[in-house]
């Protein structure tokens, strides 16, 4: 058979089970619209239920989050993920073997692996805010035409979506309000500010992890202007339930 239709000529992951349904049937925003995405689509109302994943709401309890209010809940998973689930690169570097992008683990294991590549850290973190009461979904990142990419997220506060890079840690904020993901890059002024302060992070990650590492499982860190990659960007929902 002949496939083709747009979303059937997307990039096929090496990942499986619930990675790969979600890299393979994502919404693409220049397909269904920034109106769609932001008004549109991932209510505010989550379905999680108090008591369905108990280890989970163990380490969500043990975040320790300081002062009060969603954005405050935001940083603390941010934190979390980026510290205690690192990105895979550091668990190549310590152990001089890569890890594996198709372990089809549930959030639980990944949390107790200790690693995830940046598709597993987004449902960690989008687990861990639901739980807290803060609605959260998967960003898919990409620059398409240089074949590179990322996955973060997005989480609701009261004033609008905010895009988190969980693998820093980073929340996209400027002048004291949330920066939504399909700003970061389209809009001049969030590029001016964001560019400078997102080099610097993969930077950073360049200098622990080396760049061999990074050109091949994440080349966007590496290229000479890393927000590009937020250039094609699509979205999807993961409900923890």
């Amino acid at each position: 058979m002949s496939l083709t239709r747009p979303i059937d000529q997307r990039y096929y992951p090496p990942v499986a089970g619930i990675d790969l349904a979600q890299a393979l049937n994502y919404l693409a925003l220049p397909e269904v619209g920034v109106d769609f995405i932001y008004e549109r689509y991932t209510g505010a109302r989550l379905p999680y239920r108090q008591g369905a994943r108990p280890e989970l709401e163990r380490v969500a309890r043990g975040l320790g989050v300081t002062g009060s209010g969603e954005l405050a809940i935001v940083e603390a998973v941010a934190e979390y993920v980026a510290t205690q689930v690192p990105w895979a690169g550091y668990y190549e570097k310590l152990s001089g073997i890569k890890l594996r992008p198709d372990r089809q683990l549930s959030e639980e294991a990944l949390i107790a692996t200790g690693y995830g590549w940046c598709n597993e850290q987004a449902r960690v973190f989008c687990a861990l805010t639901q739980i807290l009461g803060v609605p959260s979904r998967l960003v898919f990142a990409a620059r398409l035409e240089c074949r590179y990419g990322h996955v973060v997220v997005e989480a609701l506060l009261p004033d609008g979506w905010m895009m988190v890079d969980e693998s820093f840690g980073y929340c996209f904020r400027m002048a004291g309000k949330p920066v939504r993901a399909a700003d970061v890059f389209h809009v001049t002024e969030c590029r001016e500010y964001f560019e400078p302060r997102y080099r610097e992070l993969c930077q950073k990650l360049a200098e622990e992890l080396g760049s061999e590492i990074l050109q091949r499982d994440f080349g966007m860190a590496v290229a000479a202007n890393p927000l590009d990659g937020f250039t094609d960007l699509g979205y999807h929902n993961h409900f923890v339930v």
